[in-house]
């Protein structure tokens, strides 16, 4: 970074410009380094991820594994729109996976394609469908039920659109897809039923 002069020289060196006073021939060398030390230091250029990450904890292959797509014999590859839902989602999860103290996120489902989502019963609306889901525990952290605690006071702070308790044995993770705005829901899903909020 060069070192910033001083306004007032900086000034002195433009009204010497616009007066036509001002040497460049000269003086450039100097104008010059007054100038770059006008200007903000370049953000820094986040390290490249390799090859398959979406993030530096998640892959595509660990978001769009199912092996009731394998069983079937289904493809549940992502098309485009689905596969930039997904690296938003990863940025979403490595929030996640910090909040709950760095440990290990174990993803059971991420993106469906419609015919894997109707063949596990996924909703007709499902965010899995659009890439911006996953279902996941982190069992080095605690229980479902403690993650979900521990998520639920910053739906706001990470942007997740839905925080859902899901039978007691996964927790459904969804952020909006495209340009919706996310609505912040904590849900507890048991025996076919949705409710507000998760168990005391």
């Amino acid at each position: 970074m060069v070192d910033r002069p001083p306004v007032a020289e900086v000034r002195a060196w433009l009204e010497r410009l616009a007066a036509g006073d001002l040497d460049l021939r000269a003086d450039n060398c100097a104008f010059a380094h007054a100038a770059l030390g006008l200007l903000p230091a370049p953000a820094p250029s986040p390290p490249e991820l390799p090859t398959g990450y979406l993030a530096p904890h998640f892959t595509l292959a660990e978001l769009t594994r199912s092996d009731t797509a394998t069983a079937h014999g289904l493809d549940n590859t992502p098309p485009p729109a689905a596969l930039g839902e997904l690296a938003l989602l990863a940025l979403m999860l490595e929030k996640v996976r910090a909040l709950l103290g760095g440990h290990p996120v174990h993803i059971s489902s991420g993106y469906r394609s419609p015919e894997l989502n109707a063949l596990v019963g996924g909703a007709s609306p499902s965010a899995h469908m659009a890439g911006a889901a996953a279902d996941f525990t982190v069992p080095d952290f605690g229980t479902v039920l403690e993650c979900c605690r521990e998520i639920a006071p910053h739906l706001r702070e990470l942007g997740i659109d839905q925080l859902i308790y899901e039978n007691a044995s996964w927790i459904h993770l969804g952020r909006a897809p495209g340009n919706r705005a996310p609505r912040y829901q904590c849900l507890t899903i048991s025996g076919g039923s949705t409710v507000e909020g998760l168990p005391s």
